[in-house]
């Protein structure tokens, strides 16, 4: 799994190694997030909130 992050458009491109790949612009959405991060809990607004700070 990879991110891409686009600042400008403020959205997340994530890659799946099995899957098409999945676009998140939704502040409130959730991101999928590595089997080994479980436990981690992350939204769009949580990363570009962290990002512009």
């Amino acid at each position: 799994m990879g991110w891409l992050i686009d600042p400008e458009e403020r959205s997340v491109f994530v890659y799946f190694p099995d899957k098409s790949t999945d676009v998140f612009d939704q502040l409130e959405a959730r991101l999928p997030i590595p089997e080994f991060a479980r436990d981690i809990s992350l939204t769009v607004g949580d990363l570009f909130g962290w990002l512009m700070e």
